[in-house]
């Protein structure tokens, strides 16, 4: 279903993920139309080594969680959750990881690829952008070194190195079949096999080098570490080092990262759709109120504006503009397109600083968006919207959905 279109100004045509698809489906029909870094021979001689190389940088993180359960008599039941994941050491006892695996644990553990433990503790740990880092006191571990240069681009052969859930080592080998990009963000869809346990693993280049930390599966993360023969996902996803670095640095320097703060809160707004009787289709985020001197109301945007663009791209709904706000660094500048009364209108708003370390909406506690869900869950939603349109393509033969 096409959403209604925004208004012209203020906008360019959205490449956005039809393209993407389109691009992923001839990666499979059409090997030989991405580009490849050498030949296949010698990539596969050298798999085992690389991976091997990298090895000693992975871990298994265990996150434990409080949880309440119900007893058979009706007795509320506390029991210990863990959240499985990879995590990948990028100095001597730092190790990244995704947040998703470690979000509201109280006690972390990694275990290294030759079996020894520690406790771990959170150094920073942002939703908005999926990633984390743990400081491991009582280990040494031998670093991945991140990649220079320009980032992974389609074709590229990616190495995923990560543990599963029972903490074996995996390895696959793939290509980048798509980079998915929108505003302050950036996501590669691989062509590796991932299993449940790889959320946090390494994305190597053909020279061990690390261009990404693995998304993993979409499973369930919290079945604890007897799941080593859950499915395996034919795709995966790895948040590119472009986001990684920096990221990493604030944690380093701050233990945090610093989020753009636009100053209102919003909810969905829906229309008719004019391709589905009786259906209704999301667009834009509904101005419910506005702060005070903040910068959307210094701007003068107001209560009832329907905000339908940012960045020259298109608002569909008030998470998607929420997580483009908080991504943006603090001062700096956005182009946004808004409906009042009918009537198209544009401006630039200079972000302050979000005065939440973690914007509540980003944790499902609302705030913009109110109800939204988590910004993993977000994630989630958005991969397996790509998968979906991906199986749709390749029923197809390959044609692309207009």
């Amino acid at each position: 279903m096409r959403s209604p279109r925004v208004p012209a100004a203020g906008r360019r045509p959205v490449v956005g993920v039809w393209a993407g698809v389109a691009l992923v489906a001839l990666a499979w029909v059409a090997p030989g139309v991405a580009r490849a870094e050498g030949p296949l021979s010698a990539l596969e001689g050298d798999v085992d080594a690389i991976a091997t190389r990298a090895l000693p940088s992975v871990v298994t993180v265990f996150a434990q969680r409080p949880g309440e359960s119900r007893a058979r008599d009706g007795r509320t039941v506390v029991r210990t959750h863990t959240r499985v994941g990879s995590g990948v050491a990028v100095d001597a006892n730092g190790v990244m990881t995704t947040a998703s695996v470690v979000l509201g644990a109280q006690r972390i553990v990694v275990r290294t690829a030759n079996g020894l433990e520690a406790d771990a503790v959170i150094v920073g740990c942002d939703p908005i952008f999926n990633l984390a880092l743990l400081r491991v006191p009582d280990l040494r571990l031998p670093t991945l070194d991140m990649a220079s240069g320009r980032g992974p681009q389609l074709g590229d052969w990616v190495i995923a190195v990560g543990t599963t859930y029972g903490a074996r080592p995996t390895q696959s080998v793939g290509n980048v079949a798509y980079v998915h990009r929108e505003p302050r963000f950036a996501l590669l869809q691989l062509t590796n096999t991932v299993v449940p346990g790889n959320s946090g693993a390494a994305a190597l280049n053909t020279r061990g080098e690390l261009v990404g930390i693995v998304q993993g599966d979409l499973g369930d993360a919290g079945s604890g570490t007897s799941g080593d023969a859950a499915r395996a996902s034919g795709f995966s996803f790895a948040i590119p080092l472009e986001t990684v670095r920096p990221v990493y640095e604030s944690f380093r320097r701050e233990g945090r990262v610093r989020h753009g703060y636009l100053g209102v809160t919003t909810r969905q707004a829906q229309v008719a759709s004019e391709s589905e009787s009786g259906a209704s289709v999301p667009i834009g985020a509904l101005i419910e109120s506005v702060v005070s001197d903040g910068p959307a109301a210094r701007a003068g945007l107001q209560r009832g504006d329907l905000i339908v663009g940012f960045e020259h791209d298109r608002v569909e709904y008030p998470e998607q503009l929420a997580r483009w706000i908080s991504a943006s660094r603090p001062g700096s500048s956005v182009a946004l397109v808004w409906v009042r009364d009918d009537l198209e209108k544009t401006g630039t708003v200079v972000l302050t600083e979000s005065p939440d370390a973690t914007p509540g909406w980003a944790l499902g506690l609302g705030g913009p968006g109110d109800g939204s869900p988590p910004r993993i869950t977000e994630i989630e939603r958005q991969i397996q919207r790509l998968n979906q349109q991906l199986q749709l393509l390749k029923n197809q033969g390959g044609t692309t959905p207009h």
